[in-house]
């Protein structure tokens, strides 16, 4: 392994996926690599809203919670970046799409990592059948290494 020069980290802002935040943020500062810092809103969250309202979401106007989701992330993301990553080239994304894989798959297709780092939560038995792992769809479809880290509880 002769490095990593990108480094995608994906983050649903939640306590369980700041153990792979702060791991890619080491890797990232060992070996001197860009990073570039994940949030995906999932559209279908916001559909049945919308349908409600019988208008379509967009991101300027009231009531626009797809826009406050999209702003809350971007923000988030600054205070994790400030935090993690002194001294690290991060560039910051929300991306929207239908699901967290998804969204992490497209944004690892458009930016060209060497590198995944992602937390697991480690669920198994019949909350992984339920819910299937964001993690395990993004091992199956990466083209790239991915380095999974286990959340700690």
């Amino acid at each position: 392994m002769d490095g990593h020069r990108k480094i995608l980290i994906p983050t649903d802002l939640s306590p369980y996926a700041d153990s792979g935040v702060v791991r890619g943020a080491e890797v990232a500062k060992s070996e001197r690599a860009k990073v570039l810092l994940v949030f995906v809103v999932e559209k279908t969250y916001f559909a049945p809203l919308s349908m409600l309202h019988q208008a379509p979401v967009t991101f300027r106007g009231e009531g626009d919670l797809l826009g406050e989701a999209v702003e809350y992330a971007e923000k988030k993301l600054r205070e994790l970046k400030e935090k993690q990553f002194a001294g690290v080239d991060v560039e910051t994304k929300v991306v929207i799409a239908a699901s967290a894989a998804a969204g992490i798959l497209d944004a690892a297709e458009s930016w060209h990592p060497d590198l995944i780092v992602i937390a697991s939560h480690g669920r198994n038995g019949v909350m992984h059948l339920l819910l299937g792992s964001t993690t395990e769809k993004v091992i199956r479809h990466a083209t790239t290494e991915v380095l999974v880290v286990r959340a700690k509880e």
